[in-house]
């Protein structure tokens, strides 16, 4: 049986309070989650928000937040009529510090089969996210990388 998830991991040069802000700041989300404004207190059972202009995009709620090393919430597409029925899916980050550079383990699990309709939206997301957050936290610069058409 194979597992239904998205699983990514990467170095990036950058220590790991860096990258849990960026993880958790909406100023710094907006930057490479494709202008998405996270919102949250952060504590186990909170909701978490992810905010496109004025519009909930996807919301949950904290599992896990020990910062900096562990970040984890629900993750459901309230407002998309494909997805809204669909039971909440989860997102795990772990970051863990080598010798002064993150190792960032990304995994989002918990959804009902391939054909979910969240999974479909999420698994070719997923890369360009991580590849701006990464960026950004290396450079300081944004890449807007939603544009591009990889197969």
């Amino acid at each position: 049986m194979n597992k239904v998830e998205f699983y990514y991991v990467t170095l990036i040069d950058a220590a790991r309070e860096k990258v849990w802000e960026a993880l958790t700041n909406g100023e710094f989300t907006k930057q490479y989650w494709h202008m998405t404004e996270v919102q949250s207190d952060w504590a186990v059972g909170d909701t978490v928000v992810f905010m496109v202009g004025d519009e909930v995009g996807c919301e949950g709620e904290v599992l896990v937040a020990d910062a900096p090393r562990s970040l984890s919430y629900t993750w459901h597409f309230p407002g998309n009529p494909a997805c809204a029925a669909e039971a909440p899916s989860r997102v795990l980050f772990s970051l863990e510090e080598i010798e002064g550079i993150t190792k960032l383990t990304v995994r989002h699990d918990k959804f009902s089969s391939e054909s979910s309709p969240t999974y479909q939206m999420v698994s070719p997301g997923w890369p360009f996210v991580l590849a701006g957050l990464k960026t950004l936290c290396e450079t300081g610069k944004t890449v807007d990388f939603s544009a591009l058409k990889i197969t």
